[in-house]
């Protein structure tokens, strides 16, 4: 749980300072254009970008340290390309056994970890799947959805190779399966609406004659 808490508040940082930055560019923007806007679908895209702030702060942004050292006074911003522990692996599945089927005595609760990187890897890209074809129509397919999966995930995988995290195949298959996740919690969302609405047009018509 200390864990998951840590990576929420790493994101929640990221989000904050992105916040500011996007409303009033987004403000501009929409100025320029001088369209209609539209309050729902602008609640949308603020949620999603700063989905995505949150999602490169764990994936693609380098760590990163920034502070004073106490001794001197001395001012350090350091960003961290290498990782001894970093790892690539190009074997399908063959991480995910050893998250279930194994045991790693380095590790303190191992189970616990293994559990919290598969659910991360789960949990983190299914938003993905659910935000893309509620806020663009043009994506509400299945093979759109897999396609969009497979080349972002593709692309955080290659990136983390230069920045001193872990790639892994595994990953990919984790990070995909999130995103189908998602779009199958976005269909189940629409079929719930449209029983909704049609339970909602018979009243109406009753009421009207």
């Amino acid at each position: 749980m200390s864990l998951i808490l840590m990576y929420i508040q790493n994101m929640i940082g990221y989000i904050i300072v992105a916040l500011p930055f996007y409303v009033v560019g987004r403000i501009i923007l929409l100025k320029k254009r001088q369209k209609q806007i539209m309050v729902m679908n602008e609640i949308l895209m603020l949620i999603f970008v700063l989905y995505l702030v949150g999602l490169a702060s764990q994936t693609i942004i380098p760590r990163w340290d920034i502070g004073i050292v106490s001794d001197t006074g001395e001012f350090f911003f350091n960003v961290h390309l290498a990782n001894e522990i970093s790892q690539v692996n190009l074997i399908p599945f063959h991480t995910l056994y050893q998250y279930i089927f194994e045991t790693n005595t380095n590790v303190d609760s191992w189970n616990s970890v293994s559990l919290l990187n598969i659910s991360a890897n789960l949990l983190l890209f299914s938003p993905l799947g659910f935000l893309v074809p509620l806020i663009w129509k043009r994506w509400d397919s299945f093979k759109k959805v897999i396609l969009l999966g497979l080349i972002v995930t593709l692309f955080v995988e290659i990136i983390q190779m230069f920045i001193g995290r872990s790639t892994d195949i595994d990953d990919v298959i984790l990070n995909t399966l999130g995103i189908i996740i998602g779009y199958g919690i976005f269909l189940l969302f629409n079929l719930t609406l449209l029983k909704l609405i049609h339970k909602k047009i018979p009243q109406n018509r009753v009421l009207s004659e």
